[in-house]
Order: structure tokens, then C-alpha cells, then sequence
């Protein structure tokens, strides 16, 4: 340990020395936490759960007979994925704060400011995400080597990526809503924003519900609207210039939140 850092509260008070953990460690410290638990199998088990079963059903579909079982299957797990995202940001932030509940009540106890560890467990559930973002190209790009069909592939890359950015303001909201407000709330804001992703994606109001914003950018990627019917060619949905938009919202609404979670954190009592 470095002069001038502390390795507990005692110390601090006696030096007046103030506890400044990295934020690789700090990432790292969260990474480690994670490694156990729900949130882990969450990643490896739902680009899985998406793919297989999603991809059964497909098979006997009349798009299927129609010679186009390739091309649904990749519309159809790309628009759950899409629905899916909020209700994975509920689940994520609400699950990793409640089995961390004690060791975050130690931590708080140290003499560096708590929005420290708010910050690094949104980037660490915020990577966590990624890896199954990334595990879900890797089954398609598997299956479609296996199955000798190749196209689509950028489609799938983009439809799970751009969704997974906009996706990062839902986790920023999310955590900010189980610090606040605990579990059961937090859950109940991922069912909502599985709603609003389903029914409200696709409408004019989509740009103020921010839990909508992943299934919204899925839309004109996957080509098909909120409810899974297929878009015409020519259709204004199909319209790409709404992603860079989805996106910029998602991050300025994360950087928001996590400036006012971590105000909330800094000042909160234990």
C-alpha cells in the first residue's frame, strides 16, 4: 500500500489519510464479486436460451417451409434480445446489489466516496452484458458455420450490440432504482420495460421511454416491427438513422444517472 492510502477506517480518522482504490481495481474488485452467483450464469445461459429453443420453434414455422428458417430465426432471436434487455438490466443491477448487500455496507465504512463503487459496479455489470452480448454472436456465427449458411452475419453483429449500447442507460436507471428503492422495484421496472419494449418500441413515443430504446433499435436492424411481424422494404421503420440516436440517448441518460446515484450514494445513510 502506498503512503498517504489507509486500509480501513481506524487508520483514516487517525492519519486523515483517504482510502482512493483505482478504478481498474475497483472494476476488477466488482469483476471478482460477480464471478459467483446469478449474474454470471444470467450471461452464459440466456444467449443460449435465446438461440436454441427460439431456434426449434423456427424450425416449424411457415416462414421455415418457405425456405426461410435462416433469416427468421435471426429476426425472431434478435427481437426477444431486444425485449429482453431491460428486464436483463432489472435483473443484473437488482440481483448483484442484493447479494452484495453486506460487503457493500463494509465498504461504505472506508474513507473514499461510495459513488466509486456505484460507478465500478455499473461498469462491471456493464462488461458482464457484453460478454453475453458477444457469447450470442459467437452461437450464431457457430451454428451458421455448421449449417453452411452464411449470411446475416453483420446483421446479427450489430442487432446484439447496438440493442447492448442503448441498453446501458436501462442499467444505469436500474441501479440507480435499487439503491433507491431495492429489489422488488427494481424488478418491477424490468417487467414494465418489457412491456414498453414489446408494445411501444415501434411508435412515435418511443424516444421518452428509455426502456424501449433497445427493442427501438432492434426494429430496423432485424427489419421487423415490436411485435415481430416483418417490415415491408420501403418501410419508415426501416429508417438506420435512429441508432446513432437510440445509442447518444442511452449514454448521455447513463451519465446522467450515474451523476445522480452517485450524489444519492455519497450522502446516503448507512
Amino acid at each position: 500500500m502506498s503512503p498517504g492510502r489507509t486500509g480501513g477506517p481506524g487508520t483514516a480518522a487517525e492519519t486523515g489519510a483517504v482510502d482512493a482504490p483505482s478504478w481498474p481495481v475497483v472494476l476488477r474488485t466488482e469483476l471478482t464479486r460477480l464471478r459467483r452467483g446469478f449474474p454470471l450464469w444470467y450471461s452464459v445461459l440466456l444467449p443460449a436460451f435465446l438461440i436454441l429453443p427460439l431456434g426449434l420453434i423456427t424450425a416449424f414455422s411457415p416462414e421455415a417451409q418457405a425456405g426461410r428458417a435462416w433469416d427468421t430465426w435471426i429476426q425472431v432471436v434478435l427481437m426477444f434480445w431486444g425485449v429482453l434487455l431491460p428486464m436483463s438490466a432489472a435483473l443484473y443491477a437488482g440481483v448483484a446489489e442484493r447479494q452484495d448487500d453486506d460487503a457493500r455496507r463494509l465498504l461504505y465504512t472506508y474513507a473514499f466516496p461510495r459513488s466509486r463503487l456505484l460507478i465500478g459496479k455499473f461498469l462491471a455489470l456493464a462488461v458482464l452484458s457484453l460478454v453475453s452480448a458477444f457469447l450470442l454472436i459467437a452461437f450464431f456465427l457457430l451454428l451458421g458455420a455448421g449449417l453452411g449458411q452464411t449470411g446475416g452475419l453483420g446483421k446479427i453483429a450489430v442487432g446484439t450490440l447496438v440493442p447492448w449500447a442503448a441498453f446501458l442507460g436501462a442499467l444505469a436507471l436500474c441501479l440507480v432504482i435499487t439503491n433507491a428503492w431495492g429489489f422488488t422495484a427494481t424488478m418491477c421496472t424490468g417487467v414494465a420495460g418489457m412491456m414498453f419494449g414489446a408494445l411501444l418500441a415501434d411508435k412515435v413515443v418511443w424516444w421518452v421511454i428509455p426502456l424501449a430504446w433497445p427493442m427501438r433499435m432492434v426494429v430496423p436492424i432485424a427489419g421487423i416491427e415490436a411485435s415481430g411481424v416483418p417490415l415491408p422494404d420501403h418501410h419508415p421503420l426501416n429508417d438506420l438513422t435512429v441508432l446513432p440516436v437510440g445509442v447518444g440517448m442511452s449514454l448521455a441518460l447513463a451519465a446522467v444517472l450515474l451523476a445522480v446515484g452517485a450524489r444519492y450514494v455519497n450522502r446516503k445513510e448507512l
